[in-house]
């Protein structure tokens, strides 16, 4: 996997050339306010999709770059030849897919899932080719199609992609989606939601209907058993972020970087050979061992590795949430 958050810095900065920041800035604020009541639905001006793209789209790409990274680690023989992304926006999932495609010689590998994108935000899907401009052999593998999600058909692609999506629908439309899914020749789908107790309720609820339907999970979960978050918590993982200047200027930040919480769900019609258990929480050390809260066998728990003389093992030394653990 290879990084391309300064490329795709350098292709949002490329369209702030004339926008005034100041400006976008207070915007910022109101749609971050939108974005945790999940009350954010639609754009209602340029200047909010501007102020999204700069505040929001690189955390979005690095939580979809993590969920497809898991596709790897879990089921690594499975091949992604064509993808389906629905609610597009402006491209975080082709950016994420340019993590794993993109040579360190600056070229597209010619193994580069044919992806089509479907937005129904035509500005959106503007931008979504602004930003592609600078990327080299890129337009002869994706196209777009300005639609209506649910109006969409055709799921015939290798692997469908719903990122932040389904707190715009309801239960029913998912339902729906799903069952498209399920009865194409579809092999795996990912949705991402943000890392919120309404981001994971969202991602439980299509968790459990995929699992009525007899589909197996490659992550984040280890295995289709009841999910045992109790009420009161949620599931959900983080990727760090670097933040370009605009970045740290619109959310008023000193950092340079910042940590995106997201819950998803990843499933599929192939069998899966489950890992033990997956950390989900930070890993707490001590002199003498490891304490790790797991997901395993159907119930949150937690376990303790020694870090003593011979029982002490590097590769247990190096997990951290969100990772698997097959102690």
């Amino acid at each position: 996997m290879n990084e391309t958050p300064k490329q795709l810095f350098d292709s949002i900065n490329a369209l702030f050339e004339n926008v005034s920041l100041k400006e976008l800035k207070s915007i910022n604020l109101e749609l971050s306010k939108k974005y945790k009541t999940q009350k954010h639905k639609f754009f209602s001006s340029d200047k909010e999709r501007l102020s999204y793209i700069a505040s929001r789209m690189p955390a979005t790409t690095k939580a979809i770059e993590y969920s497809l990274n898991e596709i790897q680690n879990i089921s690594p023989k499975t091949s992604i030849k064509s993808a389906l992304d629905l609610g597009s926006g402006s491209g975080a999932f082709l950016w994420a897919l340019l993590s794993f495609f993109y040579s360190e010689n600056g070229k597209l590998q010619t193994s580069f899932p044919r992806t089509h994108l479907v937005e129904k935000d035509e500005k959106m899907i503007f931008y979504a080719k602004e930003l592609l401009k600078n990327v080299k052999g890129i337009s002869k593998k994706i196209t777009f199609e300005k639609n209506d999600i649910l109006r969409v058909k055709n799921y015939d692609f290798d692997l469908v992609m719903l990122s932040y999506v389904a707190n715009e629908l309801k239960n029913f439309q998912i339902d729906k989606i799903i069952k498209r899914w399920f009865f194409s020749k579809s092999k795996i789908i990912v949705f991402v939601e943000p890392g919120t107790k309404v981001g994971f309720k969202n991602i439980k609820y299509i968790r459990d209907n995929l699992i009525k339907k007899g589909c197996n999970l490659i992550a984040p979960c280890p295995n289709t058993l009841k999910c045992p978050m109790p009420k009161n918590d949620w599931c959900h993982f983080y990727v760090r972020v670097k933040r370009s200047k605009i970045h740290k200027y619109l959310k008023g930040g000193t950092l340079g970087y910042e940590d995106e919480k997201f819950s998803y769900v990843i499933a599929t019609k192939e069998k899966v050979k489950y890992p033990k258990a997956r950390i989900l929480r930070f890993v707490k050390k001590s002199k003498q061992d490891i304490s790790f809260t797991l997901c395993k066998d159907g119930k949150v728990m937690n376990e303790k590795v020694s870090r003593k003389g011979k029982k002490r093992d590097k590769k247990v030394e190096k997990l951290n949430w969100g990772d698997t653990f097959d102690v």
